[in-house]
């Protein structure tokens, strides 16, 4: 199932850096260790064969809808932070990168050991307690 994916991705040469970081991506991490509102959005995403915004893109495979992505804006500063939304669109570009959780620094991959993570509640607290393996 992986090669497929990676097949999908490797279109020619130019792609050889999304391939490489998708062969390096684990093929599904877990969100947890956050309760409350937005904790619906906690949960094991899987790998899907996309890349977006120089990251493999995850997707939430049960209960709600949920993408686990890098974020592409350089302001307000998130530019290669990971982001967890339920927008589609805006995983995409198309709408403005909102979401529930958000990486403190930017990293390669959303699972990366010691990544703080931070919960959106009208701004940007870091929430210690969530982790992504």
């Amino acid at each position: 199932r992986l090669t497929a994916l990676l097949e999908r991705i490797m279109v020619n040469a130019e792609d050889k850096d999304k391939y490489m970081m998708v062969c390096h991506a684990p093929a599904q991490v877990t969100m947890a260790g956050h309760e409350g509102d937005d904790a619906e959005y906690m949960g094991v995403y899987e790998l899907n064969g996309e890349v977006v915004h120089d990251g493999p893109l995850y997707v939430k495979s049960s209960g709600a809808e949920g993408y686990l992505y890098r974020n592409n804006r350089p302001t307000p500063d998130r530019l290669g932070k990971w982001m967890v939304s339920d927008d589609r669109e805006g995983v995409d570009g198309s709408n403005e990168n909102t979401g529930f959780f958000l990486s403190a620094e930017a990293a390669e991959l959303p699972s990366k050991p010691g990544l703080v993570w931070q919960y959106s509640e009208s701004s940007w607290h870091d929430e210690p307690g969530i982790t992504c393996t």
